[in-house]
């Protein structure tokens, strides 16, 4: 039987980032990276990625020094009106992402499956399911994610089989041909894409005591594997379309699925279940942020001591946290609804270059280095 400890193991810690890495950054990064820098977006891709690592690197000093997670580590270092500002920012930042989140999947879904059904049903459903999967909490969750590992795994290693015997060899590259500065928005936007790496430095709550080292092994790990994939997948792209091409399309992944044919009846519709792949990891991208974003906003407003059940950490028990998963939930589905209809994405993305990812690196290091001089 399984325990029902509120704990992940670091084998599903690994899991459950390879989930949350993949699906925005396969979908929406290669058309971006053709844009910028064609046959050379393949160095951004690692120049991202090396970012990526170094930031993880960074965080993993501050999970091991900090000995607990960093919302309570904030508590202690804080004073109690600074801790609460910095909760509030992250968790809105957590339920703009997951708006974000979820106006992709749900954009995705109706492009892909259901094109005459209504965008604010199709985004309501999702964002209702999702509510759901996080109100079963956090461990419920990393064992689907078990399941559908090599599900997911398997489907793409068939993809990537099947779409490269029809590469056109001249169409890729050319490479050492793009400036520097479009290489590093390429490179950007990858690590951009790597940000939920973020996270790692709530999980120690959810993780065995003294397992840090190994949790943080399992993060690189997933981070290795999402930059593998995202380089084959843009590859594969390049070769299928062109660069020239490549840069038009709005999410190529899902054309190249739409191209693949196999001749047997039962699988002559493979590209519907591999869209099945991206559904689940931006399902799992969506339910990362919307479970981070009612934590944080309820520790914000409500206060260590005032949050009932306060000695259970995950989302699935407690009162109160219902009404805060609600609340949540909303404003994800106002954010997505923006997305869509007004075509915030260029808004959102610079406020991710200019005030998101900055804040993001910068404020873990000064709230433990304050943690350290009140020490």
């Amino acid at each position: 039987m399984f325990a029902s400890n509120n704990k992940v193991s670091v084998r599903q810690v690994y899991r459950l980032f390879v989930f949350d890495l993949i699906g925005m950054s396969t979908l929406v990064l290669p058309s971006r990276l053709a844009f910028f820098s064609e046959g050379d977006g393949l160095w951004a891709i690692g120049l991202g990625g090396l970012l990526a690592a170094l930031y993880l690197l960074y965080l993993g000093k501050i999970v091991v020094g900090m000995k607990t997670d960093f919302a309570a580590y904030m508590e202690r270092a804080l004073p109690a009106w600074l801790m609460r500002a910095f909760l509030a920012f992250l968790g809105l930042h957590a339920v703009l992402t997951a708006g974000f989140g979820a106006y992709i999947f749900s954009d995705v879904m109706k492009r892909g499956l259901v094109p005459e059904e209504s965008f604010s049903l199709i985004l309501f459903l999702i964002i209702l399911v999702s509510a759901y999967a996080v109100h079963g909490g956090i461990e419920s969750r990393s064992r689907i994610y078990e399941v559908l590992f090599w599900v997911i795994g398997i489907g793409l290693l068939v993809m990537f089989v099947i779409a490269s015997f029809d590469l056109q060899w001249d169409y890729i590259g050319p490479f050492f041909e793009s400036s520097p500065a479009s290489v590093a928005k390429g490179a950007m936007l990858v690590f951009f894409c790597c940000m939920p790496i973020f996270a790692v430095i709530f999980f120690p709550a959810y993780v065995e005591a003294g397992k840090e080292k190994k949790m943080l092994g399992a993060v690189f790990s997933a981070l290795v594997t999402a930059i593998a994939v995202l380089a084959v997948m843009y590859f594969i792209l390049l070769g299928s379309f062109g660069g020239g091409a490549l840069k038009t399309m709005r999410y190529p992944a899902v054309t190249l699925m739409s191209n693949i044919h196999l001749s047997s009846s039962f699988l002559k519709r493979f590209d519907a279940f591999m869209l099945g792949i991206w559904f689940f990891t931006l399902f799992a991208l969506l339910n990362l942020f919307l479970f981070y974003g009612t934590e944080l906003l309820m520790r914000a407003f409500m206060g260590k001591g005032k949050q009932a059940d306060k000695e259970e950490t995950d989302l699935g028990a407690g009162r109160g946290r219902i009404f805060w998963l609600g609340g949540a939930s909303v404003l994800t589905f106002a954010a997505a609804e923006l997305f869509y209809l007004a075509d915030w994405s260029m808004v959102y993305l610079n406020y991710i270059c200019y005030v998101g990812m900055p804040l993001l690196v910068l404020l873990p290091g000064v709230v433990y280095a304050a943690g350290k001089v009140k020490k």
